[in-house]
């Protein structure tokens, strides 16, 4: 019997790029995303994971479908760049909303099929998260919000046979990086800075690993039976997020200020 998984975000990038992954190795696969879009490889659902109810009907009617689901990929998600002093509310409330609110929310309404199932949920961190980011500043506190929740809830559900896991990816190259909302406004205040800063950034990010890298380590994830609760993608980045942990913060927050 094929194990169900769900993905997120599931029209471009890492989720993409999953969801071939997984089909390939013999999962049944459906992706969701706002944007329409065609494809024979998996099943392919259009949902809005900030509609709670709309999503809530799609997982009602995959297991309806077929009779289980077995894992959920919170991979969707989006960026802002920019300085914190000219963000926007209603920017801040979106990636809050996209980034942070729509896992903790999809993630309690699979539970009752991953209790049946003993299933899993995976979410997508960023090393952004241990290791933040000026000019940067929403992402790297809604993947740092991502990885704390993720810890409560396992230990919430252990007991119940469900796992969770967060899976950090690097620099990846996506179109991730044109797809950011851009609030790079220049001023006597800051500069070239911001514009610097950004730049770096998204060359980082087109000069990263593939999307494949990132599917490949979520495959062994659920192919796990007690996966590790955070899995950084790519020895570089480990090495990295190991000196981020023990090195002191002061100097480790100096050295990411000279970087960007």
């Amino acid at each position: 019997m094929k194990k169900v998984v769900i993905i997120t975000g599931a029209s471009s990038g890492i989720g993409l790029a999953t969801a071939n992954y997984l089909t390939s190795k013999g999962f049944k696969v459906y992706g969701i995303s706002r944007r329409e879009f065609f494809t024979p490889n998996f099943v392919y659902l259009k949902g809005d994971v900030t509609d709670y109810q709309n999503m809530s009907q799609i997982f009602e009617e995959i297991y309806k479908k077929e009779g289980h689901i077995d894992a959920l990929i919170n991979n969707a998600g989006m960026g802002i760049s920019g300085a914190v002093e000219y963000l926007k509310a209603d920017e801040v409330e979106k990636i809050f909303s996209v980034n942070v609110k729509s896992v903790i929310m999809l993630s309690s309404l699979i539970l009752p099929y991953l209790r049946l199932s003993k299933g899993k949920i995976v979410n997508i961190s960023s090393v952004a998260s241990p290791i933040a980011i000026p000019f940067q500043s929403c992402y790297s506190a809604t993947k740092s919000a991502i990885e704390a929740f993720s810890l409560a809830l396992q230990n919430e559900v252990k007991s119940q046979g469900i796992k969770v896991c967060c899976v950090r990816p690097g620099d990846t190259k996506t179109n991730f990086t044109s797809s950011r909302i851009k609030t790079d406004v220049e001023n006597d205040i800051y500069g070239k800075r911001i514009t610097k800063s950004v730049k770096k950034m998204e060359k980082d990010e087109q000069n990263g690993k593939s999307p494949i890298t990132v599917s490949k380590v979520i495959f062994k994830v659920l192919k796990r039976k007690n996966p590790p609760l955070l899995v950084t993608v790519g020895f570089g980045y480990k090495f990295l997020c190991l000196l981020a942990k023990f090195l002191p913060t002061r100097l480790v927050n100096f050295i990411v200020g000279k970087l960007y």
